[in-house]
């Protein structure tokens, strides 16, 4: 109870450790009756046995002795006690998330919920699909295109609040007297407040002591043709449940985002200068939407707007109170408790009017119904090449035509519901682990769909302007597979074509991106990812001709174009033959996947390579890819495997295009390859990291003997990423692989899954790497980093189906599942308060040493969750069919679920005995449409019909 730690309160008995004591202390009679107690005994411990509470204290002695407690003490413990097995809440069979608002939140993501909108059909939607993160009581932000903001983050060091306080929220008015603010679901006068967070929308509801019920429904709009490029809805209902009429208002608050976000950090006085209050007026004076009028004709390029309408018996109409001052509308209040809330001061701010509060009365007949609808949203210039101010009058107006129209609302968020139904007909799990079916079937997609489009850049507490990575084109080899599910060939093509339209000439590609880019070439492995998702869209349609389709050359201008097999073929001979070091290997520049393996402090961007190389082939008269680039530069071994990945895939695309030459050349490729990984990267144990040239005490990074390890019961360090890849690219033999995994499991497995990296010094060779910028644990250095856990686990699933000792397999197949029961997000629920995380969304890590799950919930983890899932299954498309291969749980004797293929949908049913059996070794019996097949491979028919696959393993 103080920093003597002598005095110490508890509580036992409950189903998981909880924050009880904090809860018990909030009551100020139940704190005091626990103060008391220890000024007399030195610590006191409350027994919770199946609702009956005692108390026992530790006396001078040290003895245990039990203590009188009041019947007013034990039954208002007995009251914070109640519902405890639910206060992280539950998730339905629908995968949504029930919350009471009252409880307290296990952590900053565990209660928040993502939003995306729907720009498919429409121009450029990875850059311009909105996109709204939203906790439980209703707080967040809203972003539009890129990084723009419509309502405004909150930059601080709360991971808590995404958004400005004020957004989305509102007060109810009675008189002289503020009855409700939906932030404070602990008030006085809410009798009940729970949150639902379903797949793309959010529910919120409460009732009041004074008989009022108040829903709110929050969701983003589907794009419309003519209508603003990002619309978000809060419909709010409150129904009057007494037997009187109520004479309410309804204020309702949100900051707009920034129209100069980056000169927050050096001069905030400019950001409120060039902006003042705009208001678009009806004929009546009422305000049909508040916008900030900006100064510049640049800023006026985004206009944001917020409309309220309020149903008036079939008609609707809007507010005649605004203030745009935030502290004229808090006084020396409090959000919780404003001044200014019961009069707004309808004064035209001339400068910084980001905040708005909007007011409009509410009579409500006893039993009445009021459904009042709140729309934020921005017209923008972006892909509008006749945008004008009068635009924004126009889009607003027919936004509210359309949407003053009774059900509107609704049917909008039915169209939303439809199409992420469609979206998840993909694959339809049934086993018997419900709560993995729900997960499968309902929210693992979900989360796939909305990092697709706003990659890693925007959730909970990416609340800032990161941009769209490259690498994480990693998303769309999941979700490629659902949209193609639903027919839509073409806008998976125009995707890959827009990755595509990042890589230079020579084969690097920008790192970061929106409408610009930025640190071309800087990280070495952005490029060859792009390679793996058109290996996946060709070997799935069988689409060869997609190669020959043209994509913007990134760097030029004017914009030239090439093919996307020339783009691939640029790739590979920039990190092939130019971009390689001494050992034959790709260089690793500023970084690899890994962010924090800056090993070379003096590397250079792929702009400045090209023309250092240029002018190195010149002055020798040789031609580009005659030798590689000049440098002592280091070299990665995973990138290594991602290049042998790509050019294995090419090689058999080439061979389908009857390249025979290229393929040729790719073939030779890879054998040179293969053999520098094996004469270079391997050693003894276990693959390295990264090889150096530069060095006189280090050779190399990540295996046995490497000088590097921070352990001294370590003989080295090693990476997860090592292990995995070279298994994914058909680089390890089987030996190398057994003895990886026993290092693996003897270095790497945690209780809380296996770590990224065993404890390295890498400050050694470099300042700015993992160990410099974290903790041991977090992140890069150490943590169970759940996106590279992943690539372990479709590795781990790979080498189970190919080995050939069955003992082996059988280990690798009984670890992949191992981590991936740590990684399903909804185990979280059983140790909420010490897990944390999100029970329907990955996060990106766990700390190894502690198990929390620790944000952010966008990562590479939903996706390489998905792959491994499906490589479970046995899911493996290929140009010759479905490859069914599944690994299965050793308990499991039979799953079954249903796979949609074009038209076509599949119903898969396997099974087989309990124990280890695969394909590989076992007795299969495989039948389409009662028809026996030779194998494994299922031919697919993409035309409408249903057909009938079972698979017995004996």
């Amino acid at each position: 109870m103080d920093t003597t730690f002598n005095n110490i309160v508890g509580i036992a008995g409950l189903p998981f450790k909880a924050p009880v004591v904090l809860e018990l202390l909030k009551d100020a009679a139940i704190a005091a009756f626990l103060k008391n107690g220890i000024i007399q005994y030195s610590s006191l411990l409350i027994m919770n046995q199946e609702g009956t509470l005692q108390v026992l204290a530790l006396d001078s002695t040290g003895r245990l002795i039990e203590i009188a407690m009041p019947a007013e003490i034990s039954d208002g413990i007995s009251e914070i006690l109640v519902g405890i097995n639910h206060w992280a809440g539950y998730v339905n069979e629908a995968g949504e998330h029930i919350i009471d608002l009252r409880t307290p939140s296990p952590g900053p993501h565990f209660h928040s919920n993502l939003l995306i909108g729907n720009r498919v059909g429409f121009p450029r939607p990875l850059q311009t699909t909105p996109k709204s993160v939203i906790d439980r009581l209703g707080g967040g932000s809203f972003r539009s295109h890129a990084a723009t903001q419509v309502l405004a983050t909150r930059w601080d060091m709360r991971q808590e609040e995404n958004g400005f306080p004020a957004n989305r929220q509102f007060y109810l008015i009675e008189g002289d007297q503020q009855i409700f603010y939906s932030a404070d679901p602990k008030d006085e006068n809410v009798e009940s407040a729970t949150c639902t967070h379903a797949q793309n929308f959010t529910k919120i509801e409460y009732k009041t002591r004074c008989g009022l019920k108040i829903e709110r429904l929050i969701f983003l709009l589907p794009q419309l043709e003519g209508m603003p490029l990002a619309t978000e809805v809060q419909r709010i209902n409150v129904t009057n449940l007494g037997n009187k009429d109520r004479k309410l208002k309804l204020v309702y608050t949100g900051m707009f985002g920034s129209a100069n976000p980056h000169a927050l950090f050096e001069d905030v006085l400019y950001s409120n200068i060039i902006m003042q209050t705009g208001l678009l007026l009806d004929e009546n004076r009422s305000i049909v939407a508040i916008t900030p009028d900006y100064y510049s004709d640049f800023y006026k390029e985004d206009v944001r707007f917020h409309t309220m309408m309020v149903d008036k018996k079939g008609d609707v109409e809007f507010p005649k109170e605004f203030c745009t001052n935030y502290n004229e509308f808090v006084g020396n209040g409090s959000l919780h408790h404003p001044e200014g809330i019961y009069q707004l001061s309808n004064r035209l701010s001339r400068k910084g009017p980001g905040f708005f509060a909007l007011a409009a009365d509410l009579t409500l007949e006893a039993g009445e119904v009021c459904h009042v609808r709140q729309f934020t949203g921005i017209v923008s210039s972006k892909l509008n090449d006749s945008f004008s101010e009068e635009t924004v009058r126009e889009e607003i107006y027919r936004l509210i035509d359309r949407l003053r129209i009774p059900g509107q609302v609704e049917k909008f968020l039915e169209d939303s519901i439809s199409f992420l139904s469609s979206y998840k007909k993909l694959l339809r799990l049934q086993t018997e682990d419900e709560l993995l079916n729900t997960y499968m079937n309902h929210n693992l997609p979900f989360q796939v769909f909305y990092q697709t489009f706003v990659s890693r850049s925007f959730c909970q507490t990416q609340k800032g302007y990161r941009e769209i990575g490259f690498r994480e084109i990693q998303d769309l080899y999941a979700s490629m597979y659902y949209f193609l599910g639903m027919g839509m060939d073409h806008f998976v093509q125009d995707m890959l074509k827009e990755w595509g339209s990042k890589v230079f000439e020579f084969g690097y590609a920008y790192h970061n991106f929106y409408w610009e880019g930025k640190e071309p070439g800087k990280w070495s492995d952005d490029s060859l990812w792009l390679i793996q998702a058109v290996a996946r869209y060709v070997h799935y349609t069988g689409n060869y001709g997609f190669l020959d389709v043209k994509c913007d050359i990134a760097g030029t201008d004017p914009v030239q174009q090439r093919s996307i097999y020339q783009t691939i073929q640029a790739i590979i001979l920039y990190s092939g033959q130019i971009s390689v070091g001494k050992h034959g290997l790709p260089l690793l520049d500023l970084a690899d996947w890994n962010d924090c393996l800056k090993l070379d402090q003096d590397c250079i961007d792929g702009i400045t390579k090209e023309r250092l190389y240029k002018e190195q082939v010149a002055n020798k008269g040789i031609s580009v890819g005659d030798e590689p680039f000049e440098s002592n530069y280091s070299e990665s071994v995973m990138n290594a495997f991602l290049l042998k990945l790509a050019v294995d895939e090419m090689k058999v695309i080439a061979e389908a295009k009857e390249d025979q030459t290229y393929a040729a050349y790719l073939s030779g490729l890879s054998n040179e390859l293969q053999g520098n990984i094996q004469q270079h990267a391997w050693k003894e144990n276990f693959f390295a990291r990264v090889l150096f040239n530069r060095y006189d005490n280090y050779s190399y990074l990540g295996a046995k003997g490497d000088g590097l390890s921070a352990d001294p019961s370590i003989d080295g360090t090693y990476f997860i990423n090592s292990f995995s890849w070279s298994i994914l690219s058909d680089s390890a033999s089987e030996d190398q692989i057994e003895k990886m995994l026993e290092v693996l499991e003897k270095v790497m497995v945690t209780p809380f899954g296996i770590k990224l990296m065993s404890p390295a010094d890498m400050g050694k060779i470099a300042k700015f790497t993992a160990t410099g910028e974290y903790f041991p644990g977090d992140r890069e250095n150490g943590a169970v980093f759940k996106h590279a856990s992943m690539m372990a686990v479709s590795a781990m699933l790979k080498g189970a189906k190919s080995v050939k000792k069955s003992e082996l397999a059988a280990k690798l197949s009984n670890l992949a599942y191992w981590m991936l029961d740590l990684t399903l997000p909804y185990k979280t629920l059983e140790n909420p308060y010490v897990t944390c995380g999100n029970p329907r969304f990955c996060t990106q890590y766990n700390n190894s040493e502690t198990g929390e799950n620790i944000g952010p919930i966008l990562s590479g983890t939903s996706t390489w969750l998905t792959l491994s899932l499906m490589s479970a299954l046995g899911i493996e498309f290929t140009g010759e069919g479905l490859v069914l291969d599944p690994i299965l749980r050793e308990k499991d004797q039979k799953v079954i679920y249903d796979l949609k293929i074009g038209e076509s949908e599949y119903h898969i049913e396997i099974t087989k005995p309990v124990g280890f059996y695969r394909a590989l070794d076992s007795q299969v019996t495989l039948l389409l449409d009662g028809k026996k097949l030779t194998g494994n491979v299922v031919p697919l028919d993409r035309i409408k019909a249903n057909h009938i696959v079972t698979m017995q393993l004996q």
